[in-house]
């Protein structure tokens, strides 16, 4: 699988539909309305285009150089070991993280028919739930050691369902709002919380999380036929594809609302089945009918998602093997062609995520921030490429590079900065665990100690993980101190944003050092499959 290219452009576009149609679909219409109230419909609208933007960095990247773990492996050639750790380190854990939300969001919706699964409200796990969990755990990671080829082939069928599926959902919320003369939403504000609620509800109501799912064709390019046309294709085809279909939910929700739910303010929005957001909106709108067809989709949708996050994870954590920063047999394939080893070192960090992330909402306020700021490697790896083997050949080329990147890393910064202080503070212990284990395994391998760690490179993270930090605790985010008034916030993570930017691409490898990784990385790309 890793040794051939045999990915065609819609098996890899359905990659990424896929990831994106996860549990989000379920849960992330009702905390983007608590945000921003209906003004939610422009959340999702910025965001997906907030994303187009950065995601064409990470394109351009994939399809010059299609490897396997491209966003764990090129931070490597371009600032070295040290931050590509780092950056490896926040995207393996998201990707690990992603996995157990999904399933926890299967189980959450289950709780209608089996209560015992889990507490009310919260979500937090029974230990009748934690089994279920595991069998679950169990079978997505037997999938992913037996075949990739066999995935796709399923995943193909599934991701057509889980199109199908919330369609059919939305025109038949249509249809009786239409008969019953339903306004769009119940009368109050249509942005009760303004730009701030916007803001926040891109970052906090599960718009990143939905939409992450992108990368999955990035972490797959070096299995793909043609890359230079098939990445593009695959990444923005699903985010738009994906935008369309979540625009329509939230307006099917917000159609659907009474004035008895948000009788206490949008932030405390009342459903009967707060675990099951659209369960709620079904039985309002007396839909009982569509229970089964519901239910469907909460199952395939987001075990179809978690089939291909553990597909990644993996492949994440074989990539930092590869760099040299972790034991080499993580970096084994078995007869089928897989990182089976890689698998289920993540299967187990996996299930070790359900007990202090209890609940959906709390596994996805967790990822929301990991996930920003491992997006910001995308702009600043495409801009040092360009200085550093601006002769290479790229079947994707980005108009006005410099521009591009710059606003590519300011809207990651926002990301990360609309998540809010409760979360940027927390960062700091992710950093420090990562550390600890990459110091602690080049103590005890004396081949890892021989590969440089190029810490000059990596000087310009102190003060970017120090300065997001600081202006997080200064907003008005997040239960911050709000000495940065909205507004003047945003100017301050500009100017922030370019300072680093221009420090990061200062501190890029020489052009050598980065050529040397290129051609020794031309003499191992995968072929393509015939």
């Amino acid at each position: 699988m890793i040794q051939k290219r045999s990915l065609s452009p819609n098996g890899l576009l359905f990659t990424s539909v896929s990831a994106i149609l996860g549990s989000g679909w379920m849960f992330s219409a009702y905390y983007t309305s608590q945000l921003a109230g209906p003004a939610a419909i422009i959340s999702w609208i910025l965001g997906g285009i907030l994303l187009i933007i950065i995601a064409f960095t990470f394109a351009e990247i994939s399809a010059m150089l299609p490897l396997t773990g491209s966003s764990v492996r090129v931070p490597q050639y371009t600032h070295g070991t040290l931050v590509a750790f780092i950056f490896s380190w926040f995207i393996w854990l998201s990707y690990t993280a992603l996995v157990p939300t999904e399933v926890q969001g299967v189980i959450q919706y289950l709780t209608l028919f089996f209560p015992s699964l889990a507490l009310p409200n919260t979500g937090q796990l029974t230990h009748q739930g934690y089994i279920t969990a595991t069998f679950l755990m169990l079978i997505i990671s037997s999938i992913n050691i037996y075949s990739l080829r066999w995935l796709i082939r399923a995943n193909n069928a599934l991701t057509i369902m889980k199109i199908i599926l919330p369609i059919i959902l939305v025109i038949s919320i249509f249809m009786i709002a239409t008969l019953h003369h339903h306004p769009l939403y119940p009368r109050s504000d249509f942005s009760p919380y303004g730009f701030h609620g916007i803001f926040a509800a891109i970052a906090s109501g599960g718009i990143i999380f939905a939409f992450n799912g992108f990368k999955q064709a990035c972490e797959m390019a070096g299995e793909a036929k043609n890359p230079g046309t098939a990445l593009p294709y695959a990444i923005i085809g699903s985010i738009t594809l994906c935008l369309t279909i979540y625009l329509l939910l939230q307006l099917a929700f917000l159609t659907s609302l009474q004035p008895t739910n948000i009788s206490k303010g949008w932030a405390n929005i009342q459903l009967s089945h707060s675990n099951s957001p659209f369960t709620t909106i079904l039985l309002q709108d007396h839909l009982q009918g569509l229970l089964p067809l519901l239910y469907l989709g909460a199952i395939i949708g987001p075990l179809a998602a978690a089939l291909m996050y553990m597909a990644s994870s993996s492949r994440s954590l074989y990539a930092t093997s590869a760099n040299g920063c972790l034991p080499n047999f993580l970096h084994s394939l078995n007869h089928q062609g897989n990182p089976a080893k890689a698998i289920l070192v993540n299967f187990c960090v996996g299930m070790l995520m359900f007990t202090p992330l209890p609940g959906w909402k709390a596994m996805v306020t967790f990822l929301t921030s990991l996930m920003a700021i491992s997006y910001v490697i995308g702009p600043i790896s495409l801009l040092a490429l360009r200085y550093q083997i601006p002769n290479q050949s790229r079947l994707l080329k980005l108009p006005f590079p410099r521009l591009w990147s710059y606003t590519a890393f300011f809207l990651c910064n926002c990301l990360a900065y609309w998540s809010g202080w409760d979360i940027i503070s927390k960062l700091s212990l992710a950093i420090i665990a990562g550390i600890i284990i990459l110091f602690g395994y080049r103590t005890i391998n004396a081949t890892a100690r021989s590969i440089p760690l190029n810490s000059r490179c990596a000087l310009w993270l102190w003060p970017y993980f120090g300065g997001l930090t600081l202006i997080s605790y200064l907003g008005s985010f997040g239960h911050g101190i709000n000495l940065l008034p909205f507004g003047w916030d945003i100017l301050t993570v500009l100017l922030f944003s370019l300072g680093i930017m221009w420090l990061a691409i200062h501190l890029r490898l020489a052009p050598e050092e980065t050529q040397c990784y290129i051609d020794e990385l031309e003499h191992h790309l995968p072929k393509t499959e015939q």
